[in-house]
């Protein structure tokens, strides 16, 4: 059995020291690695630029280390047991990483945790020790506890390296509280300075729990779940581990005890990720693709159907909300009519198939620019906008006896629960074999080809219309509508300063692009007059569609005078409506 043993060492410095014993062999030599990725997260990382003073000693002699490639090592042990010491620099404030100062720490194993090769699929135990300035504070963890008293320091152990790396770590001066949902144990655990109500926050995550527990047909993955919480002043973020989730979240995302009124955006965001992390338990946790068994966590690894494994989750991140009580129809309206207006914005629908982004998530959508309104269509929002025609497309060719919640749990059935991974056409195969749905045809065009989907027709079969209208600006495309839109576009989003506009997306075609300017413009005069965020507003209400105007701005210190001529603006607000309550109760929860 591999033994580590993690200390957080020099908090002021952010370095957590690593101890890892190795026993005997008979190889000459020990191969180590640090993963280049993390599940969950499709990008290219590269932890092991993180790794200092790597040594190597066996019986108190030290052993020659040599670097094979930016992640492996290799030590000549000739045998023998060895043991392994290196420190970990941990300033990554992100769910992905490592993080540690005075106040608290985070880590995902495949961060802190060397790979040896050859015992990949053995047994590999952990001991968290704390020291000084460290002393008193608390450990939660979903890895199974050998050793110690629960959320304090001790030993704990995972069946695998995978199993491993699939249980983040958060320390610190923590917030526990725990509660029952579906029969089962889950706890909210907080690290950094909030003011939250507890009680209020572990209620509405028990009725999200409870709603995806009974979804599934009570299979539950897990024997206790963790939502491990990192608050900051800014923040967001969350990844989806096997019986817990890491988040990021802004301190105001969390409901205070004096706030009475009902949810609010920034707590409903909230609550929308820890859904949608909690949805993942079941939906690539153990329900995955089969390229991704196993991981392979030294290069890019592909599959096409991010599309369903993230689309669906995001779908049902909201809809779980609304099913579960805590957002009424007209408010899910809205955030799905916000889905519909980021998806719609930009020409990138037009170039990108879900299923090519999906395959491309490595370089285009985890790798986002200033073009990406242009060039890329997310397999998040997109897949959630198939995942509702999906949903709607089995509620009506079943007359109402089949939903995609339920279809879901029987697939989770068959290709979760025994991990069997799932090729592309599994779904749709599936759902003709058990309900003689035809699906195929659907998803081929929805996720291989960039023709719209049928989803303002769907919703209209099922009562709910949708009224197109311009935005507030190029800024509030969403799924409301506007009380006094511009009456001219930019075609950019920017942001407002004392200074100027800074142009962040320019879309292709658009007024903006147009003239000539670019992201990362400062936008400082329009016909002569300065133009800032206070007074923007004003200026624009003086044009019409047609108007040419001057426009100076900044590109780097250079001064540019370039001619705009305005165009009107789209309609890219997309509010949804219930207009015949009969048929959209057949799928929505109507009071």
């Amino acid at each position: 059995m591999l033994h580590y043993a993690v200390t957080p060492i020099d908090p002021k410095g952010h370095q957590f020291a690593v101890q890892l014993s190795i026993p005997a062999t008979d190889a000459d030599f020990i191969e180590l690695t640090m993963p280049a990725w993390i599940p969950g997260s499709y990008m290219i990382r590269d932890f092991a630029r993180n790794v200092l003073d790597l040594r190597a000693e066996a019986d108190g002699t030290e052993l020659a280390v040599t670097v094979v490639d930016k992640q492996t090592w290799r030590i000549q042990n000739h045998g023998q047991a060895v043991t392994v010491t290196y420190l970990v620099y941990a300033f990554d404030l992100s769910v992905r990483s490592a993080y540690l100062d005075q106040l608290w720490g985070f880590f995902n194993n495949s961060s802190l945790c060397l790979s040896v090769k050859g015992f990949e699929q053995e047994p590999h135990a952990l001991a968290l020790n704390l020291l000084d300035e460290t002393l008193n504070w608390r450990i939660a963890t979903g890895m199974p506890r050998i050793k110690g008293e629960r959320y304090s320091s001790g030993e704990f152990q995972a069946d695998s390296y995978e199993a491993l790396i699939d249980y983040p770590v958060l320390l610190g001066d923590l917030a526990i509280h725990e509660f029952i949902a579906g029969g089962v144990k889950h706890a909210f655990v907080t690290a950094g300075r909030q003011y939250a109500d507890f009680a209020r926050i572990c209620g509405d995550l028990a009725k999200i729990c409870e709603q995806q527990i009974a979804q599934f047909d009570k299979q539950v993955p897990f024997d206790e779940y963790l939502f491990l919480t990192m608050v900051v002043g800014k923040g967001f973020g969350g990844l989806e581990h096997r019986n817990s989730t890491a988040l990021l979240c802004s301190r105001r995302d969390l409901v205070s005890p004096n706030t009475r009124a009902a949810i609010d955006t920034d707590y409903r965001t909230f609550l929308s990720l820890c859904s949608h992390e909690y949805f993942h338990s079941w939906n690539v946790k153990t329900l995955k693709p089969k390229e991704f068994l196993p991981y392979n966590l030294q290069a890019e690894q592909y599959t096409r159907q991010l599309w369903f494994y993230e689309g669906v989750t995001s779908y049902f991140d909201d809809f779980v909300l609304h099913q579960a009580g805590l957002i009424d129809a007209n408010t899910y309206l809205g955030l799905l009519g916000d889905t519909l207006a980021r998806v719609r914005r930009g020409v990138g629908l037009d170039r990108h198939s879900v299923g090519d982004s999906s395959m491309q998530a490595w370089n285009r959508f985890y790798k986002q620019d200033e073009n990406a309104p242009n060039a890329v269509v997310s397999y998040y929002a997109k897949g959630a906008l198939i995942a509702l025609c999906i949903d709607l497309l089995l509620r009506k060719e079943s007359k109402g006896k089949v939903s995609l919640g339920q279809c879901l749990s029987e697939f989770w059935r068959e290709f979760g629960a025994t991990l069997k991974g799932t090729s592309e056409n599994d779904f749709a195969d599936f759902v003709q074999q058990r309900y003689q749905i035809h699906l195929h045809a659907f998803i081929e065009r929805a996720v291989n080809q960039r023709e719209s989907l049928p989803t303002l027709q769907l919703l209209q079969e099922f009562g709910v219309s949708c009224e197109q209208s311009p935005a507030q600006d190029d800024n509030t495309v969403g799924g409301r509508a506007a009380a006094q839109p511009l009456p001219v576009a930019l075609g950019a989003k920017f942001k407002g300063t004392a200074y100027g506009l800074e142009l962040q997306n320019l879309y292709a075609d658009e007024a903006a692009m147009l003239a000539g300017l670019s992201a990362q413009d400062r936008l400082i005069a329009i016909d002569f007059l300065q133009v800032t965020d206070a007074n923007m507003r004003e200026i624009f209400e003086r044009y019409q569609p047609g108007d040419t105007v001057t426009v100076h701005a900044f590109r780097r210190d250079e001064l540019l005078q370039l001619k705009l001529t305005w165009q009107a603006p789209k309609h890219n607000n997309y509010v949804l409506k219930v207009t015949d309550a009969t048929l959209a109760n057949q799928w929505l929860r109507l009071a």
